[in-house]
């Protein structure tokens, strides 16, 4: 296989790159999926995009994410749209590799969410899980109002904040005013 693995901040993807996620996406969640410009409404974020042979096989990002947990703000990782358009293949395995990778050497906490059913990959992948780690994330929307998800596991990598070992260790809960991560 000749597996390259390019990363771009979000001002460097293409309009290719752009409609090619939104399409897989689309694929992949149908009715649900809302289209982005990620090139926009991702600011500060990094893509990684796996490619077999020069074809993008599979895709993921972090988005830069401020976390408030017992009145300290964490900058971390948003782990967020990891999508394998060809599975069975690794591909997904590598790129959860080359992001893992990428937090050890920023050592920064990266943390997503997933539905229950793709839990099980992200923990093969060598990603910590967290069972419903989202009801431990509320939304504060700019009106104020909390707005908390309830059915959502967590994956998460700890960098050396030692930010999910804090919010394991009681009931308190991270406020964030990202919605869409």
């Amino acid at each position: 296989m000749a597996i390259e693995i390019e990363m771009k901040s979000n001002k460097e993807v293409s309009k290719f790159e752009n409609d090619l996620m939104n399409r897989s996406k689309s694929k992949e969640y149908s009715r649900r999926y809302k289209r982005k410009d990620f090139r926009k409404d991702y600011p500060k974020s990094v893509f990684f995009f796996v490619k077999d042979k020069g074809k993008i096989v599979a895709f993921g990002a972090f988005r830069k994410l401020v976390l408030e947990f017992r009145g300290k703000d964490y900058n971390i990782l948003g782990i967020c749209n990891i999508l394998s358009i060809e599975r069975g293949k690794g591909y997904g395995k590598i790129l959860i590799a080359a992001m893992i990778e990428y937090m050890k050497k920023t050592n920064k906490t990266g943390l997503g969410f997933c539905a229950k059913k793709r839990t099980v990959f992200y923990k093969k992948a060598g990603l910590s899980v967290k069972k419903e780690f989202i009801r431990r994330v509320v939304y504060k929307n700019p009106k104020g109002k909390l707005e908390p998800e309830t059915d959502a596991d967590g994956v998460y990598y700890e960098g050396k904040d030692k930010l999910i070992t804090r919010m394991l260790s009681g009931k308190s809960i991270a406020y964030t005013d990202l919605k869409d991560w």
